[in-house]
């Protein structure tokens, strides 16, 4: 009779690579997870470079937020602002700060097809006074107290997937990282 050492059965085999496909599929959605926690935070530290770079420019120009003009999607009509790599390219902001990871895994559905920018600027601060900037709506002329509620930039639309709670967890709610006005970037 031969001895067995060291030798596995057929079934054995199939037995190892079965359980091993089964932990595998429990690892593969954290990973994923994983991966686009990590893109959402290089996001938030895209959204900070460029509020450095929108303070730097508020420093230099008379405090006054730049004007920022995204082609086709200028809805203030007579203004006119430069390109986001145009207007804050003096003060770090090189293309790669301008695309959002999330947003350029998106393929022909991006932003950055459409637009150079995965970065959604509001005209609402466009040219306004850093220190009393003032919204103009149809009920009139209003002077903000607190620049930390204005928005300066944003995703386009929410793709950063944000962690559910409690009986929701089937659902994967989607946010968007948001530039405010005092240089902080909230998860929305």
């Amino acid at each position: 009779m031969k001895s067995r050492v060291g030798a596995f059965t057929l079934i054995e085999l199939l037995v190892v690579i079965a359980i091993i496909a089964v932990l595998a599929s429990f690892a593969t959605p954290a990973v994923g997870n994983a991966v686009e926690r990590g893109r959402s935070a290089k996001c938030v530290s895209h959204l900070r470079q460029i509020g450095v770079a929108v303070q730097q420019y508020i420093a230099d120009n008379d405090n006054t937020f730049p004007r920022i003009a995204i082609e086709g999607e200028n809805p203030v009509e007579g203004l006119e602002g430069g390109e986001p790599l145009e207007v804050l390219g003096p003060y770090g902001v090189t293309a790669a700060t301008l695309t959002c990871p999330s947003d350029a895994t998106l393929g022909s559905e991006s932003s950055i097809r459409k637009y150079d920018t995965s970065y959604m600027f509001s005209p609402i601060v466009d040219g306004e006074n850093a220190i009393n900037p003032k919204i103009y709506s149809r009920r009139g002329i209003f002077t903000v107290s607190n620049v930390g509620r204005l928005t300066v930039a944003s995703d386009f639309t929410g793709i950063h997937p944000r962690a559910a709670s409690g009986e929701e967890t089937r659902f994967i709610k989607f946010g968007m990282n948001v530039l405010r006005a005092d240089g902080r970037v909230e998860q929305r």
